[in-house]
Protein backbone atom coordinates (compact mmCIF):
# COMPACT_ATOMS: atom_id res chain seq x y z
CA UNK A 1 0.00 0.00 0.00
CA UNK A 2 1.29 3.47 -0.93
CA UNK A 3 4.40 1.96 -2.50
CA UNK A 4 4.56 4.64 -5.21
CA UNK A 5 3.56 7.62 -3.09
CA UNK A 6 5.67 6.69 -0.04
CA UNK A 7 8.57 9.04 -0.89
CA UNK A 8 6.06 11.92 -1.00
CA UNK A 9 4.07 10.92 2.09
CA UNK A 10 5.18 13.82 4.30
CA UNK A 11 4.59 16.30 1.50
CA UNK A 12 1.10 14.94 0.79
CA UNK A 13 0.10 15.16 4.44
CA UNK A 14 1.95 18.36 5.29
CA UNK A 15 -1.46 19.90 6.05
CA UNK A 16 -1.86 17.68 9.13
CA UNK A 17 -1.18 19.28 12.50
CA UNK A 18 0.83 16.43 13.99
CA UNK A 19 1.96 18.56 16.93
CA UNK A 20 -1.63 19.26 17.96
CA UNK A 21 -2.64 15.62 17.54
CA UNK A 22 0.34 14.50 19.63
CA UNK A 23 -0.66 16.96 22.33
CA UNK A 24 -4.15 15.44 22.47
CA UNK A 25 -2.62 11.97 22.80
CA UNK A 26 -0.27 13.21 25.50
CA UNK A 27 -3.20 14.72 27.38
CA UNK A 28 -5.17 11.48 27.24
CA UNK A 29 -2.25 9.42 28.49
CA UNK A 30 -1.48 11.91 31.25
CA UNK A 31 -5.08 11.76 32.43
CA UNK A 32 -5.86 8.07 31.93
CA UNK A 33 -2.47 6.39 32.25
CA UNK A 34 -0.21 8.83 34.12
CA UNK A 35 2.60 6.31 34.63
CA UNK A 36 2.84 5.47 30.92
CA UNK A 37 6.39 5.49 29.57
CA UNK A 38 6.25 3.34 26.43
CA UNK A 39 4.16 3.54 23.25
CA UNK A 40 3.86 1.27 20.23
CA UNK A 41 2.75 3.15 17.12
CA UNK A 42 0.95 0.66 14.86
CA UNK A 43 0.85 1.68 11.17
CA UNK A 44 3.27 4.43 12.15
CA UNK A 45 3.96 5.64 8.61
CA UNK A 46 6.87 8.08 8.60
CA UNK A 47 6.86 8.46 12.40
CA UNK A 48 5.68 12.06 12.43
CA UNK A 49 3.49 11.64 15.53
CA UNK A 50 6.44 9.91 17.19
CA UNK A 51 8.64 12.93 16.52
CA UNK A 52 6.43 15.00 18.82
CA UNK A 53 5.78 12.32 21.44
CA UNK A 54 9.31 11.02 21.93
CA UNK A 55 10.33 13.74 24.36
CA UNK A 56 7.96 12.17 26.92
CA UNK A 57 7.79 8.52 25.85
CA UNK A 58 9.91 5.71 24.46
CA UNK A 59 8.23 4.87 21.14
CA UNK A 60 8.56 1.96 18.73
CA UNK A 61 6.60 1.45 15.53
CA UNK A 62 5.46 -1.08 12.98
CA UNK A 63 4.24 -0.61 9.43
CA UNK A 64 3.89 -2.72 6.29
CA UNK A 65 5.71 -0.18 4.14
CA UNK A 66 9.51 -0.38 4.40
CA UNK A 67 10.03 2.95 2.61
CA UNK A 68 7.90 4.78 5.16
CA UNK A 69 9.87 3.10 7.94
CA UNK A 70 13.17 4.26 6.46
CA UNK A 71 11.89 7.84 6.76
CA UNK A 72 10.68 7.18 10.32
CA UNK A 73 14.10 5.82 11.34
CA UNK A 74 15.85 8.91 9.99
CA UNK A 75 13.57 11.15 12.05
CA UNK A 76 13.61 9.05 15.20
CA UNK A 77 16.84 7.04 15.40
CA UNK A 78 16.22 6.27 19.07
CA UNK A 79 13.09 4.27 18.17
CA UNK A 80 12.83 0.71 16.87
CA UNK A 81 10.80 0.31 13.67
CA UNK A 82 9.72 -3.07 12.35
CA UNK A 83 8.04 -4.15 9.12
CA UNK A 84 4.93 -5.96 10.31
CA UNK A 85 1.29 -6.76 9.67
CA UNK A 86 -0.99 -5.43 12.39
CA UNK A 87 -3.08 -8.61 12.23
CA UNK A 88 -0.36 -10.95 13.47
CA UNK A 89 2.80 -9.12 14.54
CA UNK A 90 4.91 -10.34 17.47
CA UNK A 91 7.56 -7.99 18.85
CA UNK A 92 8.30 -10.10 21.91
CA UNK A 93 7.54 -7.31 24.38
CA UNK A 94 4.69 -5.28 25.83
CA UNK A 95 3.94 -1.54 26.04
CA UNK A 96 2.01 0.83 28.25
CA UNK A 97 0.05 2.15 25.27
CA UNK A 98 -0.65 1.45 21.62
CA UNK A 99 -1.68 4.11 19.14
CA UNK A 100 -3.14 3.37 15.72
CA UNK A 101 -4.03 6.64 14.02
CA UNK A 102 -5.21 8.32 10.80
CA UNK A 103 -7.79 5.56 10.16
CA UNK A 104 -5.11 2.92 9.56
CA UNK A 105 -7.38 0.39 11.25
CA UNK A 106 -9.62 0.75 8.17
CA UNK A 107 -7.16 -1.37 6.21
CA UNK A 108 -8.82 -4.30 7.99
CA UNK A 109 -11.57 -5.19 5.55
CA UNK A 110 -13.20 -8.14 7.33
CA UNK A 111 -14.46 -8.79 10.85
CA UNK A 112 -11.89 -11.59 11.14
CA UNK A 113 -9.02 -9.24 10.28
CA UNK A 114 -10.29 -6.63 12.73
CA UNK A 115 -10.55 -9.25 15.48
CA UNK A 116 -7.02 -10.54 14.78
CA UNK A 117 -5.64 -7.01 14.89
CA UNK A 118 -7.20 -6.17 18.23
CA UNK A 119 -5.97 -9.45 19.70
CA UNK A 120 -2.46 -8.50 18.52
CA UNK A 121 -2.87 -5.15 20.24
CA UNK A 122 -3.94 -6.83 23.47
CA UNK A 123 -0.96 -9.21 23.42
CA UNK A 124 1.39 -6.24 23.23
CA UNK A 125 -0.18 -4.25 26.08
CA UNK A 126 0.62 -4.43 29.74
CA UNK A 127 -2.29 -5.05 32.10
CA UNK A 128 -4.52 -1.94 32.23
CA UNK A 129 -2.65 -0.45 29.25
CA UNK A 130 -4.42 1.78 26.73
CA UNK A 131 -5.05 1.42 23.01
CA UNK A 132 -5.98 4.65 21.19
CA UNK A 133 -7.46 3.83 17.78
CA UNK A 134 -8.69 6.36 15.23
CA UNK A 135 -11.34 4.71 13.03
CA UNK A 136 -12.27 4.99 9.40
CA UNK A 137 -15.84 5.94 8.48
CA UNK A 138 -18.90 3.85 9.29
CA UNK A 139 -21.10 2.49 6.47
CA UNK A 140 -23.67 5.25 7.04
CA UNK A 141 -21.06 8.00 6.73
CA UNK A 142 -19.33 6.80 3.55
CA UNK A 143 -20.31 9.05 0.63
CA UNK A 144 -18.69 7.81 -2.61
CA UNK A 145 -18.47 9.72 -5.86
CA UNK A 146 -17.12 13.11 -4.78
CA UNK A 147 -13.77 14.17 -6.21
CA UNK A 148 -11.20 15.65 -3.86
CA UNK A 149 -8.20 17.73 -4.88
CA UNK A 150 -5.02 18.17 -2.85
CA UNK A 151 -1.99 20.21 -3.85
CA UNK A 152 1.32 20.62 -2.03
CA UNK A 153 4.75 22.02 -2.72
CA UNK A 154 8.21 21.91 -1.20
CA UNK A 155 11.62 23.11 -2.40
CA UNK A 156 11.93 20.18 -4.85
CA UNK A 157 8.42 19.06 -5.85
CA UNK A 158 5.01 20.32 -6.79
CA UNK A 159 2.36 17.66 -6.23
CA UNK A 160 -1.29 17.32 -7.20
CA UNK A 161 -3.49 14.45 -6.01
CA UNK A 162 -7.05 13.82 -7.11
CA UNK A 163 -9.09 11.18 -5.30
CA UNK A 164 -12.51 9.68 -5.84
CA UNK A 165 -14.30 7.28 -3.53
CA UNK A 166 -16.19 4.19 -4.55
CA UNK A 167 -17.24 0.72 -3.46
CA UNK A 168 -15.31 -2.54 -3.55
CA UNK A 169 -18.27 -4.27 -1.87
CA UNK A 170 -21.17 -3.33 0.36
CA UNK A 171 -18.83 -3.06 3.36
CA UNK A 172 -15.54 -2.05 1.75
CA UNK A 173 -14.84 1.45 0.46
CA UNK A 174 -12.28 2.37 -2.19
CA UNK A 175 -10.22 5.49 -2.71
CA UNK A 176 -8.76 5.86 -6.19
CA UNK A 177 -5.81 8.26 -6.25
CA UNK A 178 -4.22 9.96 -9.25
CA UNK A 179 -0.92 11.74 -8.62
CA UNK A 180 0.94 14.25 -10.74
CA UNK A 181 4.37 15.21 -9.41
CA UNK A 182 6.58 17.82 -11.05
CA UNK A 183 10.26 18.54 -10.40
CA UNK A 184 13.32 19.73 -12.30
CA UNK A 185 13.65 16.14 -13.49
CA UNK A 186 10.28 16.25 -15.24
CA UNK A 187 6.69 15.14 -14.65
CA UNK A 188 5.59 11.87 -13.04
CA UNK A 189 2.08 10.41 -13.08
CA UNK A 190 0.94 7.35 -11.15
CA UNK A 191 -2.17 5.87 -9.57
CA UNK A 192 -2.93 3.97 -6.38
CA UNK A 193 -6.06 2.40 -4.92
CA UNK A 194 -6.77 1.99 -1.23
CA UNK A 195 -9.51 -0.24 0.19
CA UNK A 196 -10.89 0.42 3.68
CA UNK A 197 -13.37 -1.64 5.66
CA UNK A 198 -16.60 -0.01 6.83
CA UNK A 199 -17.62 -1.03 10.37
CA UNK A 200 -20.34 0.27 12.66
CA UNK A 201 -19.62 1.58 16.14
CA UNK A 202 -21.22 -1.50 17.68
CA UNK A 203 -19.14 -3.87 15.53
CA UNK A 204 -15.88 -2.22 16.56
CA UNK A 205 -16.91 -2.01 20.21
CA UNK A 206 -17.80 -5.71 20.25
CA UNK A 207 -14.48 -6.59 18.58
CA UNK A 208 -12.58 -4.67 21.25
CA UNK A 209 -14.51 -6.39 24.03
CA UNK A 210 -13.96 -9.83 22.51
CA UNK A 211 -10.20 -9.10 22.39
CA UNK A 212 -10.12 -8.29 26.11
CA UNK A 213 -10.69 -4.53 26.29
CA UNK A 214 -13.03 -2.15 28.04
CA UNK A 215 -13.76 0.54 25.47
CA UNK A 216 -15.12 4.07 25.25
CA UNK A 217 -15.64 6.21 22.16
CA UNK A 218 -14.81 9.89 21.83
CA UNK A 219 -16.86 11.13 18.84
CA UNK A 220 -14.48 14.00 18.09
CA UNK A 221 -11.07 12.41 18.53
CA UNK A 222 -8.04 13.98 16.88
CA UNK A 223 -9.48 15.21 13.58
CA UNK A 224 -13.23 14.69 13.84
CA UNK A 225 -13.32 10.98 12.95
CA UNK A 226 -13.58 9.88 16.57
CA UNK A 227 -11.24 7.89 18.77
CA UNK A 228 -11.65 4.53 20.49
CA UNK A 229 -10.09 4.58 23.97
CA UNK A 230 -9.67 0.96 25.03
CA UNK A 231 -8.19 -0.28 28.29
CA UNK A 232 -6.78 -3.78 28.51
CA UNK A 233 -8.98 -5.70 30.93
Amino acid sequence: MFDLSAPYYDLIYSFKNYAKEAEIIRGLLTRLLPNARTILDVACGTGEHDRFLKRDYSIDGIDLNSTLLEIARAKNPESSYTVGDMRNFDLGRTYDSIICLFSAIGSMKTAEDLASTLRSFRRHLLSAGLALVEPWLSPDHWKPGAVQLLTARDERHTLCRMAQGGWASSRVSTLNFHYLVGSVKGMEHFTETEQLGLFTYDEIKQAFEAAGFQVQFDPEGLIGRGLYIARAA
